[in-house]
């Protein structure tokens, strides 16, 4: 019985790491005023991923209190949130922006898009 128990313990173990950690998120970053092309790149993320850790598979990304919160996502591939100048990121997960890039998780087939833009012009 020990070992039909430890054939079956094996085998669910096998079964769970032939599985997939993780599905794959769509990330599309606007770098608007910036003048870097767009980007439209199909990402394998792990469970648990934010808009946030997506774009750090593909970009460096800094943050930092721009506005309100340390957490902020401040710069996407060197690319700054500047108050002076109104510019500013904004993320939306399938079209919604309301969404936190550090603590919303993404879901298979999720499309995370930046927009870099400048306001009151």
């Amino acid at each position: 019985m020990r070992v039909r128990a430890a054939v079956i313990a094996l085998c669910l173990i096998g079964c769970a790491a032939a599985r997939p950690k993780g599905f794959e998120a769509t990330l599309e970053v606007d770098f608007g005023p910036a003048g870097k092309p767009p980007v439209h790149r199909t990402v394998q993320v792990e469970r648990g991923a934010t808009p946030e850790i997506l774009t750090g598979q593909v970009f460096p990304v800094e943050r930092g209190a721009v506005c309100c919160d340390a957490r902020e996502t401040a710069a996407i591939d060197g690319v700054t949130a500047d108050p002076a100048a109104n510019r500013w990121w904004t993320v939306s997960v399938n079209g919604s922006k309301k969404v936190s890039p550090f603590r919303t998780r993404l879901k298979p087939g999720d499309v995370v898009r930046w927009e870099y833009r400048q306001y009151g012009q």
